[in-house]
C-alpha cells in the first residue's frame, strides 16, 4: 500500500500531537456520507453527569513523523523519572478514566464505525463496547490480588531461612498496534493489561477505520495522563517510524505478513513481542450429529461467520462436514441465511456490516469468482458500498480459491469428508495451528469419552477451541486468548493481559546471621562440603522414586517416600553441621 499524500491543512486539535491531515489511502476509502462529522456534545464537567466528549471525527489526522520519537521519549523519561505507574492506586484511577471515556461515548463510537464500514451498531455494542467494559471492570476488581507477590515456599533446605517470592514489575513503555476489524475491543483489551501492569502505552490505531481512530485518539488522550499514553495515527510511514523506536514490548494484532515484519524489527533490539494473528479456523461437523441438532449447529456456524461480515480473526473459515450429514447441514445453513437472519438483505440493509476497504473487497470478489464450488446463496456484491452478502460455496476441494488463505469475509466454503484421519492429515499439511477450531458433535463433549473428538484435538493444534459453539472463547475475561505457531504467540485477557505486560522477578531476602549454614559453599572445597551441599540443594535427599526402566508414576513420589527422604536429609544435614563442615 502506498502512503497517503500530505495535505497542507493544519490541525488545531489537542491530545496526541497529531497535526497533519492526510487524504485516506486507497485501503481506507470511505462512503460518501463518511465525511459528515459526528455532532458535538457537551464536554464532561466534574459537577455534572459525564457527557460524551466533543470530537472532530473527521478524516484521520496523521501524526507528524518528526513528532514520533520525541513523543515516545517523553513517555520513557516520565516512566523512569516520575514512576507514577508503580502506584496501584494510580493505575486503577487511569483504568477508571478509560472506562468512562468508553461508556460516555458509546453512540459516537457506534456512529464512527458505521461511517467507517457500515458496522451494524448492535455488533459494536455487543461485541466491542460490552466486552471492553467488562475487561476493564474485571481487571479493576482483581488487580489488587494479581499485583501481590507470589510466595515461593518449596525452596529446599538451603533457602529455608529466606523470604522468597515473585514480584510483578512493569516492563516500561510498550507499543500496541491494533487492527481495524474490532478496533475498540482489541485495542482496549491490550491497553487494560498494559496499564494495569504499570506500563506507559504508545498506541497505533488502524488507518482503515479513520473515524473511529480519530474519535478514540481524542477521547482517550483527554481521559488518560499524557505521561503514560501517546497515540500515533497514520499508515505505513508512521508505523515504520514507530518501529525505529526502542520499546520494552510490542503487541501487534493483524496479519502474518506484517507480524513477521514487526517481529523481525523487534528482534534487532531484543524487544519481546506478542503477536495475535489469524489463520483458517475449521468447523468440524461429525458423523454422530443427530438430525435434531442440525438446526442449532447451522445457526451457530452461520452466526459465527457472518457477524461483522466475516471480518473476525476467530470466525469459522470453512466447514468440514461428514458426508452423511452434509446435505441436511447445508440446506439448513442456506435456509437460516435466507429466512431467519437476512430475509431481505440488500446493500442498503443496516443489519449487515460491509467490507473494510476496496482492496479487501476486490480480494473477496476474486476468491468468489475463481471458486470451482457451487454458490448456493450470495456471491454478487456491490462495489460502490463494498457490500458482499452472506455467501455459501458448497462442494469445494482443498485446492479451491477459497482454501488458499484465510478468507476474512462473509464467504463460507464447505468440504465433505468420509475419512477423518486423511482429512486431518490434509489440514495439518495446509493449515496447521489455526487461531481457533470448532467441533460439533451430538455425543459427549469430553475428549476422554468421544474418540473422534479426541482424534481431532490431538491432531490439530490451535490457539483456542470450542465444542458445539464458536467465537465466544475470545470474549472471556478470565481465560487466555492467543495463537500458536502461524496464528501468533503470547496470550492476553484479564490476568493473562496483566502477565503479558509484566516481568516476574524472583526475589530472595537472605539473612546475614545464618552464614554458618552456608559456609560449605565457600572454598576450600572437600567431599564433606560436597555432600552437605547435595543434601541442602537437591530434593528428596538425592534419592528418586523411579527406576531405570518401567513406567514413572504419573502422580509423583508417594507421601511415605517424601516423608522418609526429607527426614533422612534433615538428619544428615544436622550431622554435617555438627561436624563443623
Amino acid at each position: 500500500m502506498s502512503p497517503p499524500s500530505i495535505s497542507s491543512k493544519k490541525s488545531a486539535s489537542s491530545g496526541s500531537s497529531q497535526s497533519t491531515k492526510r487524504e485516506p489511502s486507497p485501503a481506507s476509502t470511505q462512503p460518501a456520507e463518511a465525511a459528515k462529522a459526528a455532532p458535538a456534545k457537551p464536554t464532561e464537567t466534574p459537577a455534572a453527569k459525564p457527557q460524551a466528549i466533543a470530537t472532530s471525527t473527521g478524516p484521520l489526522i496523521h501524526t507528524k513523523i518528526e513528532e514520533i520519537a520525541p513523543g515516545v521519549d517523553r513517555l520513557v523519561e516520565a516512566f523512569h523519572s516520575k514512576q507514577k505507574s508503580h502506584s496501584l492506586q494510580y493505575r486503577l484511577n487511569q483504568l477508571r478514566n478509560l472506562y468512562f471515556a468508553i461508556k460516555d461515548n458509546v453512540e459516537p463510537i457506534c456512529d464512527a464505525l458505521y461511517k467507517d464500514f457500515y458496522r451494524v451498531p448492535s455488533e459494536t455494542r455487543n461485541f466491542e463496547v460490552n466486552v471492553s467494559l467488562n475487561e476493564l471492570v474485571h481487571t479493576m476488581a482483581h488487580l489488587h490480588k494479581w499485583a501481590k507477590p507470589d510466595p515461593v515456599t518449596d525452596t529446599g533446605i538451603s533457602q529455608s531461612t529466606s523470604n522468597v517470592y515473585v514480584e510483578k514489575i512493569p516492563l516500561g513503555v510498550v507499543l500496541i498496534i491494533s487492527p481495524f476489524n474490532y478496533p475498540l475491543f482489541l485495542t482496549v483489551g491490550a491497553m487494560v493489561g498494559a496499564i494495569a501492569a504499570g506500563n506507559a502505552v504508545v498506541l497505533k490505531l488502524s488507518e482503515s477505520t479513520p473515524h473511529f481512530s480519530q474519535l478514540f485518539t481524542e477521547i482517550v488522550s483527554k481521559a488518560l495522563d499524557p505521561e503514560i499514553f501517546y497515540a500515533v495515527n497514520g499508515a505505513i510511514p508512521e508505523t515504520t517510524a514507530l518501529l525505529e523506536q526502542k520499546f520494552d514490548k510490542i503487541m501487534y494484532t493483524g496479519n502474518g505478513v506484517v507480524g513477521r515484519i514487526v517481529a523481525k524489527k523487534a528482534a534487532e533490539t531484543l524487544t519481546p513481542v506478542t503477536l495475535e494473528l489469524g489463520g483458517k479456523s475449521p468447523a468440524f461437523v461429525l458423523e454422530d450429529v443427530k438430525d435434531s441438532d442440525i438446526p442449532t449447529i447451522a445457526r451457530r456456524i452461520a452466526w459465527a461467520l457472518f457477524m461483522n461480515a466475516g471480518q473476525t480473526c476467530v470466525a469459522v473459515d470453512y466447514v468440514v462436514v461428514h458426508a452423511s450429514r452434509h446435505d441436511k447441514l447445508v440446506k439448513e445453513i442456506v435456509r437460516i441465511i435466507k429466512e431467519d437472519f437476512f430475509p431481505s438483505l440488500t446493500k442498503d440493509e443496516p443489519q449487515f456490516t460491509h467490507i473494510i476497504h476496496d482492496r479487501a473487497y476486490a480480494n473477496l470478489v476474486k476468491i468468489i469468482e475463481s471458486s470451482k464450488g457451487n454458490i448456493l446463496v450470495g456471491g454478487k456484491g456491490d462495489a460502490s458500498k463494498r457490500f458482499i452478502p452472506p455467501t455459501v460455496i458448497d462442494n469445494v476441494d482443498w485446492s479451491d480459491s477459497t482454501m488458499r488463505q484465510e478468507i476474512f469475509g462473509p464467504v463460507l466454503p464447505i468440504i465433505s469428508y468420509t475419512d477423518l484421519g486423511s482429512t486431518l492429515i490434509t489440514i495439518q499439511k495446509k493449515f496447521d495451528t489455526p487461531l481457533a477450531q470448532y467441533v460439533f458433535t451430538s455425543k459427549s463433549t469430553s475428549r476422554h469419552s468421544n474418540p473422534q473428538l479426541d482424534q481431532i484435538l490431538t491432531a490439530i493444534r490451535s490457539g483456542g477451541l470450542m465444542i458445539n459453539d464458536a467465537v465466544m472463547q475470545s470474549a472471556l475475561s478470565n481465560a487466555p486468548f492467543g495463537g500458536v505457531g502461524e496464528s501468533g504467540q503470547g496470550s492476553y485477557h484479564g490476568l493473562y493481559s496483566y502477565k503479558n505486560f509484566t516481568h516476574e522477578r524472583t526475589t530472595i531476602e537472605q539473612k546475614l546471621w545464618n552464614d554458618f549454614s552456608l559456609k560449605s559453599r565457600y572454598p576450600p572445597y572437600n567431599s564433606k562440603k560436597d555432600n552437605l551441599i547435595g543434601i541442602a540443594s537437591v530434593d528428596y535427599n538425592n534419592k528418586v522414586w523411579f527406576g531405570r526402566t518401567g513406567n514413572v508414576n504419573v502422580g509423583g513420589p508417594s507421601s511415605l517416600f517424601t516423608f522418609w527422604t526429607s527426614l533422612a536429609g534433615i538428619s544428615a544435614l544436622v550431622y554435617y553441621v555438627a561436624q563443623g563442615v
